[in-house]
Formats: structure tokens, C-alpha cells, sequence
């Protein structure tokens, strides 16, 4: 019997960084579904429920701080991990994330092969 693929819902206006984090993501075993735009994202979130969301923070239709408050005051969505990806410093970003209730955060300047590592520790931290 196969162990259940963890799913993360990824937002990030990069078309080009998306599809970097998307084949990480993948090749460590999870389930993702990558979008671009804030339509793609909700439309994604009504019909499949991620265990995880990693949102950037700087995006042309809106900033993952608002999508991250947003949620978490939502009743469906409120109890659903999400992780700010930004390429601020690690510092200013994790005081961010407290700012606005995620539940962690993510910084891009350590390169993608951090980033899965820093993934699995956040889904090892925060899902079990």
C-alpha cells in the first residue's frame, strides 16, 4: 500500500520560478498544483484541498501577506498551513509571516534545492 502524497497548493507569478518549485516539489514525492494567477488559485482551492500552501509574497494581482490573511479568516481554509515564499532575508521574512498568522516562511535566496529541504521540514513540523 502506498503512502499518501502530501498536496501543496503553490501561487507565484513566475511562470519560470513556478515550474522550478512545481519539478523540486514533485521529485520529493508530493502532489502540487502550481498557479499564477490569483483566478487560477481560487478556482484551484474550491475544487481541490492542499495540505499545504506556499504563496509568494510579491505579485502583480496581490501580495501573499493579503492571501495569507485572507485564508486564515476564511472558515474553509483557515486551518490550512501556509507558508510565505519570498526572496526577502530569512529574518524579515519570518517576522513578516507572524505578522499576518503563516505558518511559516520560505526565502528564495537559499536556492531551490533548500527549498525542498526546507519544505520537508516545515510539512514534518507543521502536518504531523
Amino acid at each position: 500500500m502506498s503512502e499518501l502524497k502530501r498536496r501543496i497548493l503553490l501561487i507565484d507569478d513566475s511562470e519560470i520560478t513556478l515550474a522550478m518549485e512545481k519539478a523540486v516539489l514533485e521529485a520529493r514525492g508530493y502532489e502540487v498544483v502550481a498557479t499564477s494567477t490569483l483566478m487560477e488559485f481560487e478556482k484551484t482551492l474550491q475544487s481541490w484541498r492542499p495540505d499545504l500552501i506556499l504563496t509568494d509574497i510579491h505579485m502583480p494581482e496581490a501580495k501573499g501577506t493579503d492571501i495569507c490573511r485572507t485564508l486564515k479568516n476564511e472558515y474553509g481554509t483557515q486551518d490550512i498551513p501556509i507558508v510565505l515564499f519570498s526572496s526577502l532575508p530569512d529574518d524579515e521574512l519570518s517576522k513578516l509571516a507572524e505578522q499576518v498568522g503563516a505558518d511559516g516562511s520560505l526565502s528564495k535566496v537559499n536556492g531551490l534545492e533548500a527549498m525542498g529541504e526546507k519544505i520537508d521540514e516545515l510539512v514534518q513540523s507543521i502536518l504531523w
